[in-house]
């Protein structure tokens, strides 16, 4: 069918679709109405002839290679079903206080049937369109307003691909692009009637908490609280679901479909608004604190702040050394690179006192330093029960033995004992790679030569076998 059957003009200048699924374009449609506007009389439902007001005006003149704007004269207007036929391009009318723009999604990769839906305003528009990119008219102004300062936002959010949205402006008319493209996500393992069924384990819930991971305490946005044995690669797979175009779930009060951020000060992460999920780990979206987590689970994400502090759970390491006896002496601790340990990573700021039970040093205590242990001053090994990073001060278990000069080198072994069992080990909180050392002696009964050797520790720790040598 021709475009002459598919539209009709009526007298009051009302031209309405009719009949078929053609689409065409702005120039195609101007060039139709001045065809009607020649004929020397009207015909059939086309009430248009050189007797009647010139129906159109198409600005830059006709082309067919880029999108063009057409006015509509005097009383000659389309609606909104008219306006689903005809694209690649922009229609005023009613002197402009009416205006259908064009929009065209645009981007690659995009996968195969990815719908792609348009919200205006705060509501999604009805699709009439085909999965795929669209180019379709959008109406940005009526009554010589512009609907929602003539803003659109193209998404495309189906569940098992990245999600995509473009913000883009129809008040110039014309034809606007929105650059949406998506992916297939190998990380939705789960169908979606799997991500439905854990909304009995995930809980949304916004509102302002403060929460501590590692060394930072921060404000956050919301809790996403997990139970029943939720892991976080399900939490994530369940939080994509609930964005998805078709859903029902409303989020901080916007609906799941539109959601972006908990926040109108973070940055969405347009791909998956509660965070991405790459290399095994869920980069979570600003704002939103993870309660629940399970302890295998620790290293399997990570949390950025209202504030934007990037915050990830302390790695738990060890350090052992094995192959001892019983009343082996074991002194482990950091490689100086020449040789032997590190007896100077700190030194004293004042000299201790008599009776005193504090150690206070210049240098920032270690954040690897373990909870509990032996600090060496001078080389004098003092136990202590605690220590305040912000203060830089260890307490000691008991009081000082001795007195230590102002500036005394001072450092913290990992292991400081005489070994009650085959493995002797300490753990603490990991901060970087670094060359451990241990040194292992025995006399007295059953001596052993002297053992001292290096060792590679790693984000989790590591450690050694004595080399049991008698001696």
């Amino acid at each position: 069918m021709a475009i002459q059957d598919d539209f009709s003009v009526a007298s009051n200048g009302d031209i309405r679709h009719v009949s078929g699924t053609t689409v065409y374009s702005v120039n195609a449609f101007h060039a139709w109405l001045q065809d009607l506007a020649d004929d020397a009389s009207p015909s059939g439902n086309d009430l248009i002839s050189i007797l009647s007001d010139d129906p159109s005006s198409i600005e830059g003149g006709r082309a067919t290679d880029k999108p063009r704007a057409l006015n509509l004269l005097g009383a000659f207007n389309i609606d909104d079903d008219a306006a689903k036929y005809i694209n690649f391009g922009s229609v005023a009318q009613a002197s402009g206080a009416t205006l259908y723009t064009g929009l065209k999604s645009i981007g690659t990769p995009l996968v195969a049937g990815s719908p792609v839906y348009v919200v205006q305003n705060g509501a999604k528009l009805t699709t009439y369109w085909p999965n795929g990119h669209i180019q379709v008219m959008v109406k940005a102004k009526t009554g010589g307003a512009l609907i929602d300062s003539g803003d659109v936002r193209v998404f495309s959010r189906k569940y098992g691909q990245t999600y995509a949205d473009f913000l883009t402006n129809l008040a110039a008319g014309g034809e606007q692009p929105a650059a949406i493209s998506t992916a297939l996500t190998d990380w939705t393992t789960l169908n979606e009637a799997g991500a439905a069924a854990l909304s009995a384990k995930v809980t949304i819930t916004p509102g302002d908490v403060t929460k501590t991971l590692g060394a930072n305490t921060k404000l956050f946005k919301g809790q996403v609280i997990l139970s029943g044995g939720c892991t976080v690669a399900e939490a994530a797979q369940y939080l994509q679901y609930v964005c998805r175009e078709a859903s029902t779930t409303t989020i901080n009060g916007v609906e799941g479909w539109r959601y972006r951020a908990l926040d109108a000060s973070y940055d969405p992460n347009a791909a998956a608004p509660f965070g991405i999920v790459a290399g095994g780990k869920w980069f979570v979206a600003q704002g939103w604190w993870v309660e629940g987590v399970l302890a295998g689970d620790s290293q399997n994400y990570q949390l950025t702040s209202h504030d934007g502090t990037v915050m990830t759970a302390p790695i738990a390491a060890t350090i052992e050394i094995g192959n001892l006896t019983v009343a082996d002496r074991v002194l482990a601790g950091r490689d100086n690179g020449s040789g032997g340990f590190l007896t100077n990573e700190y030194t004293l700021n004042g000299a201790t006192t008599a009776g005193g039970s504090t150690c206070v040093v210049n240098e920032a205590i270690k954040a690897d330093t373990p909870p509990v242990g032996y600090i060496r001053v001078n080389g004098v090994p003092y136990n202590y029960t605690g220590y305040v990073a912000g203060t830089k001060t260890f307490t000691i278990s008991g009081t000082w033995g001795q007195i230590h000069a102002n500036a005394s080198p001072a450092w913290v072994p990992f292991l400081d004992l005489v070994a009650d069992a085959g493995t002797e080990s300490n753990s603490y909180t990991s901060a970087g790679n670094f060359t451990g050392r241990v040194k292992v002696r025995r006399g007295g009964a059953s001596p052993i030569k002297p053992f001292e050797t290096t060792f590679a520790v790693g984000s989790t720790g590591g450690g050694t076998n004595l080399i049991r040598t008698l001696d």
